[in-house]
């Protein structure tokens, strides 16, 4: 069977979901049925975050366009995001365009709706291009409609991470009809059950609760309403620890975060342990696994969390509740700071229920399946 040439471009490949995600996938797949190419666009230096590149099988063909750049690569970042807001265009580096020149590809895929897909509209050569989104573009603000479609005369198929998350979009957007598709996000399960068993060095107080948030702090991940939760368990008398993992994202927000933890006392309850290139072995040390973002496509942290076996409390994103089954394999709560300190303080103060969750999210798998999903994808397509 002749390989298929598959070509990918991202942003940055620095660790978070969507990214971990694409890492798995390239991991699984087999260098005797593909050619990859892979196109990191714009990857600044950010100290507080772990980058994945040196993760990356070897057989994978990256070009890092802004390697080597050093501080001109902000400007230059700064400089393409006003362009692409003022003009809805994207500006692109000289190397990026020689490495796909004269090339042509199965399949080209734009990796993330925060980027724009001019690129592989416009410079790319492939038969089958296709945009690969991983949030509810029907609710995120940070979407722009006539960048993300801008191009869409180009692209054949749009790729969604769950189900609810392309039909919330097909609603919001008729023309995605019958041409969208589901390729759920994957976890390399065996890594991260072997990594859960790396020892911890953080010292964990004895007897008392642990809850733990994997999200780099950005406006959509909420960390204020988690800790304005966390207040009313407190007033309630609750004790328990709420570790925090991701980086500085958004420095602002940070600060005001910080700002609020000191206001309500919480800050040797409430804790910031900035990027970790392994969350898995502090999983495995807590009670239960937080996603209380506003909007999630597909977390790769629930995933993750239920490998491990660890039960989780979602808020009710598209992803979370096509991922738990409320009150069996997880917690689902609503979005409100109220309903949220509720349901942490039924899952901590009933142990029969803790239990029955714990017992539920054991043996659970994903790998083989969304694999898959992959090569269903590509394959029935040549």
């Amino acid at each position: 069977m002749e390989k298929l040439k598959l070509l990918f471009v991202i942003t940055q490949f620095y660790k978070g979901g969507a990214e971990i995600a694409l890492l798995n996938l390239f991991k699984s797949l087999s260098p005797d049925c593909y050619e990859v190419d892979f196109l990191i666009f714009d990857q600044i230096e950010i100290k507080s975050a772990v980058s994945l590149i040196p993760q990356l099988p070897k057989w994978i063909n990256v070009c890092n366009a802004a390697q080597n750049e050093g501080n001109t690569a902000y400007l230059k970042k700064a400089i393409t995001k006003i362009y692409r807001k003022l003009t809805k265009r994207q500006l692109y580096r000289k190397n990026a365009y020689n490495f796909v020149n004269k090339e042509h590809y199965d399949y080209a895929f734009s990796y993330g709706e925060w980027m724009s897909p001019e690129f592989v509209a416009t410079k790319v050569n492939a038969d089958y291009k296709a945009v690969w989104i991983h949030t509810d573009i029907d609710k995120a603000q940070f979407v722009d409609d006539k960048i993300l479609f801008g191009w869409d005369k180009h692209f054949k198929g749009y790729i969604f991470v769950s189900n609810l998350s392309k039909k919330s979009a097909i609603n919001k957007y008729p023309f995605l009809y019958n041409r969208s598709h589901v390729i759920h996000n994957m976890c390399d399960d065996l890594k991260i059950i072997e990594k859960s068993r790396e020892s911890l060095n953080f010292k964990i107080e004895p007897n008392i609760p642990v809850l733990l948030t994997v999200a780099n702090v950005r406006p959509e991940k909420n960390h204020i309403r988690q800790i304005e939760a966390m207040k009313l368990l407190k007033e309630q008398g609750i004790d328990f620890i709420w570790l925090n993992i991701g980086c500085a994202a958004n420095p602002f927000l940070k600060h005001r975060i910080d700002n609020l933890i000191k206001t309500y006392k919480l800050e040797n309850r409430f804790l910031f342990l900035g990027a970790q290139s392994n969350p898995y072995k502090y999983m495995v040390h807590s009670d239960a696994v937080c996603v209380l973002s506003d909007f999630e496509s597909w977390s790769i942290v629930i995933t993750e969390a239920k490998i491990l076996g660890i039960p989780v409390i979602a808020t009710k994103t598209s992803g979370a509740v096509e991922q738990l089954e409320n009150g069996r394999t997880g917690v689902l709560c609503n979005f409100s700071v109220e309903d949220i300190s509720k349901k942490i303080k039924v899952f901590l103060m009933h142990s029969e229920f803790k239990s029955k969750i714990h017992s539920n999210v054991q043996g659970f798998t994903t790998k083989q399946a969304v694999l898959l999903e992959f090569e269903n994808f590509v394959f029935k397509r040549n």
